[in-house]
Parts: structure tokens; C-alpha cells; sequence
């Protein structure tokens, strides 16, 4: 019978959780702090000690591990479309259990499962090695999914700050990852003339930026609503600053993250 070390099950659980929850907010596009993943990954170390216990019926196993999954999501995604973000999570934590049992055959790595836990008495190498893996792998899905997610679709951006309103033709950009600093959340990159029939924003901040062709700083304000409508499909209400820039093409650049899921 094999041992199980107690500070091996809740590091390796508490390792390998932060690991999923980082690479579920990589591939959904969700915002993850150091902090807050930590808090989640903690909560799924300690649901590991469901391991010590005699082994449960499958249902009542099923249902520990996805109120597990859903607190650790809710912990360190917030609520914000928190069914999605614990699919995500299920999926990706099945592909990588997966890996990781393969791994364990491979190398013959020992190990135990019990009521939807995993020991294995893995080596730090073999452990570095397959996170390594695990992120290449998940980069290049996200390329190919990013890369299919980029149409010719046409879009409109409206723009509705106290009570005017200014409807913009939008773009979809991978090249936009301008980030907020204070808020952490995406900025829309606007033409200052085409935004003129808006009233000067009350409350705005200064951002800088950094591009290949250069930086500078850039005036972003939060509108009152912002609506994305694509020529093909259902309009969308985002959550992001705009920011009010000088564009050649005079739309509005947007990462099409902001429309996805």
C-alpha cells in the first residue's frame, strides 16, 4: 500500500491547482490575480484531503468535486460568468489528469486516485516538465482559436455617456491589448473628431502605452454603456474604458476578446 505524505498532497494539489486555474483565465480571456489564485488554488488543496476517505459513490464524489471547482472558480474569478469559467476549468482539469496519469505510466510514476483525487509521488523535474508542455500545448490552441476567432465581419461600436450617444465603425484587433492599469480593463481605442458629439468626460485618467511604432499616453473615461454589434449575430454589451485616440482608419479598435463567449 502506498503512502501518501501529507505536505506532498497539498503542495503538489495546491501547485497543480494554481496551474489550472492559469491556464483556464489564459484560454477564456479572464482576469486572474496572483492573490485571488492563490486563495482558489488553497481551497483546492484542502479539498484533496477527500482522498483519506473511504471511497464514495460516484454521485456524491461528482457533486464534492464541482461544488469544489465552483468555489475555487467563484474564489478566484469572481461571479462574472462563472458557469463558464467552471466548464473551462472541468474540461481543462480532465485534459490535464489525463496528461498527467499518462506521464505517470510513462516514467512510472506512482500514484493514487480517490473520490476525484490525485496523489503522485512525481519528481520536481517531471513536474516542471510537464507544466512546460502543458503551456505550450495551450498556447497553440490559443493561437489556432484566436487565429479562426478574426473575420471580415463588420462592426459597430455605440458609445452612450450621460444622455448622448455616438455609433462608431468598430474593429476587431489582436494588436489592441491596451490594458487599464487602475481598473484592469480593456481600453477601445476611439478617433477624438468622431467622439466630439460627446461631452468632454467629467472623470478621466491618463494611460500610457507602448507600441512598435512608439508610446505615449492616451485620455480614457468610463461611458455610461458600450455596445458592440456585429453585421452577422447578436449585439453585445461590453465592459470596458474608452480611450481617445487619433485613428487614420477613424474606427474604433477593439480586442475581440471583448465579444467572445
Amino acid at each position: 500500500m502506498q503512502v501518501i505524505y501529507l505536505d506532498v498532497l497539498l503542495i503538489f494539489n495546491l501547485y497543480m491547482n494554481y496551474l489550472l486555474l492559469s491556464l483556464t483565465a489564459r484560454l477564456t480571456h479572464t482576469k486572474l490575480t496572483f492573490w485571488r489564485g492563490l486563495l482558489g488554488a488553497g481551497i483546492g488543496s484542502l479539498s484533496s484531503l477527500l482522498i483519506f476517505l473511504p471511497e464514495l459513490p460516484v454521485v456524491l464524489s461528482g457533486m464534492l468535486k464541482f461544488a469544489g471547482a465552483f468555489l475555487i472558480c467563484l474564489t478566484a474569478y469572481g461571479k462574472k460568468r462563472i458557469f463558464r469559467n467552471c466548464i473551462s476549468f472541468f474540461g481543462i482539469s480532465f485534459l490535464t489528469a489525463g496528461g498527467i496519469y499518462a506521464v505517470s505510466v510513462c516514467s512510472e510514476v506512482t500514484g493514487i486516485s480517490r473520490n476525484g483525487c490525485y496523489y503522485f509521488d512525481i519528481s520536481l523535474l517531471h513536474l516542471i516538465g510537464f507544466t512546460v508542455i502543458a503551456y505550450i500545448l495551450l498556447s497553440v490552441m490559443q493561437f489556432l482559436y484566436d487565429r479562426n476567432q478574426i473575420s471580415e465581419n463588420h462592426y459597430q461600436v455605440e458609445v452612450r455617456y450621460h444622455q448622448q450617444t455616438v455609433s462608431l465603425e468598430g474593429l476587431s484587433d489582436t494588436g489592441n491589448a491596451l490594458t487599464d492599469f487602475y481598473t484592469g480593463k480593456p481600453v477601445i481605442i476611439c478617433d477624438r473628431v468622431l467622439l466630439g458629439t460627446i461631452a468632454k468626460p467629467e472623470h478621466s485618467h491618463i494611460v500610457p502605452y507602448l507600441t512598435v511604432a512608439g508610446s505615449g499616453t492616451l485620455e480614457v473615461f468610463q461611458p455610461d454603456e458600450i455596445i458592440i454589434s456585429p453585421e452577422h449575430g447578436t449585439a453585445k454589451t461590453v465592459d470596458a474604458l474608452i480611450g481617445i485616440g487619433t485613428q487614420e482608419n477613424g474606427k474604433a479598435i477593439f480586442n475581440p476578446k471583448l465579444i467572445r463567449f
